[in-house]
């Protein structure tokens, strides 16, 4: 195209204060030995090695064990480890609860608005489990076979099921697990806007089937604001081995965009959504996946991205050292190239052109990281100059699976390592 148990112990790192005693009940009490605190400390002490090339980004905590999932968000690590499911508070790192599970923990997802950690467990039977995030206490659960998480958000659990060709959307409510709203879409069709899939930030979903049939739906309460139909040429076979031609959507603000290549045409249709109207087309130009990027739209294809007049589908600039790009700032994008061990660098988006390379760099929300041997440098953008200033930098972390949130930056290690570090 993607029960928690609250724990009265010594915490792994205490920098600030004593464990706070959090109110008992089901509580879990796992004391630690002594050596295992001082084996963590140590192994805090070695990421502190990673000396900041300048003030900006500190060490907070390490956890030296096997860690299967993790969330940042209001000031606190949501972590999950084979057994467990644990908070920590930052930059403290003081453990404020923890809660021991039967089965293998997978996944976690957290809702801040509404106080809701899900988890994900598996072990012969997948099961999802709502724990109030402040406290870790068991919300609801419930057996979940053949079903996918896409979004936790806004008070809701927005769930997709589907098997045999046939599917569904489940709007589940986030802290009693009530069933809200449930829509029948096409397993095998385009589930969209992409902000649907990082933070549920969309008022509406959409949804396309696979022989073009287009619904948008309120995110909220699942009613129907528009449908239509889209053109994507001739239906796919039964076992929808291949598809019916080479077509794709991608959904912007209040748009759609359905690029299409057949035989000896491509085009790039865009429509409007409510209704479903086309506004433009423009013909023999690029095709790919479509996204935002300020003053053009970003088409990316299998050469190279191209930035597009969002008004009528004009051509403004074409990158074929670029294969993808993404919005960073206002006027700036941030580009990969199509080799296996990619670049990349920040190109301008009204032109294309490029202002800064980046070498083997990820693009995380505000931070850039930047791998060279075995060290990763983070950068942030520097409000007074409005160029990038080196926050400092990391040993041996796994830089493609690094996450941040708010000002923290959590990566695992090639040692087996989980640090936080706290960016400024």
């Amino acid at each position: 195209m993607h029960a928690e148990r609250v724990a009265g112990e010594t915490p792994l790192i205490d920098l600030d204060r004593a464990s706070p005693e959090p109110p008992g009940g089901e509580s879990i009490v796992r004391s630690r030995s002594a050596l295992l605190a001082i084996v963590l400390v140590a192994v805090l002490l070695a990421l502190g090695g990673s000396v900041p090339a300048r003030p900006g980004l500190t060490p907070v905590l390490a956890l030296d064990e096997p860690v299967t999932a993790a969330e940042l968000s209001a000031g606190s690590l949501f972590l999950g480890t084979p057994t467990e499911v644990r908070r920590y508070a930052l930059p403290t790192g003081v453990r404020q609860w923890s809660r021991r599970f039967d089965l293998t923990v997978e996944d976690l997802w957290i809702d801040s608005g509404s106080g809701v950690l899900l988890v994900l467990s598996d072990g012969g039977e997948q099961r999802l489990t709502a724990l109030e995030a402040a406290t870790g206490r068991p919300l609801w659960s419930e057996v979940s076979a053949d079903t996918v998480v896409v979004t936790v958000s806004r008070g809701g659990v927005l769930t997709q099921e589907g098997m045999n060709g046939e599917g569904a959307l489940r709007m589940l409510d986030a802290r009693t697990g009530r069933t809200l709203w449930t829509r029948d879409v096409d397993p095998g069709g385009f589930l969209g806007p992409d902000e649907l899939f990082h933070g549920g930030g969309s008022p509406w979903i959409v949804a396309v089937g696979a022989t073009g049939s287009m619904v948008l739906f309120s995110y909220a309460d699942g009613h129907e604001i528009a449908k239509g139909k889209l053109r994507l040429g001739s239906a796919p076979p039964a076992d929808r081995s291949l598809p019916s031609d080479s077509a794709s959507v991608s959904v912007v603000g209040d748009r759609l965009y359905l690029s299409r290549r057949v035989p000896g045409r491509a085009s790039l249709t865009a429509y409007s959504m409510r209704p479903l109207t086309p506004l433009w087309q423009s013909v023999g130009g690029p095709v790919g996946s479509v996204s935002d990027c300020g003053p053009v739209l970003c088409v990316a294809d299998t050469r190279w991205v191209s930035g597009v007049d969002p008004a009528g589908g004009q051509v403004r600039w074409q990158q074929p050292s670029w294969g993808i790009a993404y919005r960073y700032d206002r006027d700036r994008l941030f580009a990969y190239d199509n080799q296996e061990d990619a670049e990349a660098a920040l190109i301008d988006a009204g032109t294309g052109r490029e202002l800064r390379p980046l070498g083997h760099s990820r693009q995380l929300g505000r931070l850039i990281l930047r791998t060279d041997g075995v060290r990763t440098w983070v950068s942030v953008p520097d409000e007074a100059t409005g160029d990038l200033r080196t926050a400092g930098s990391m040993a041996d972390v796994a830089a493609f699976r690094c996450q941040i949130g708010g000002d923290y930056l959590l990566c695992p290690t090639l040692r087996g390592v989980t640090g936080v570090w706290r960016v400024r």
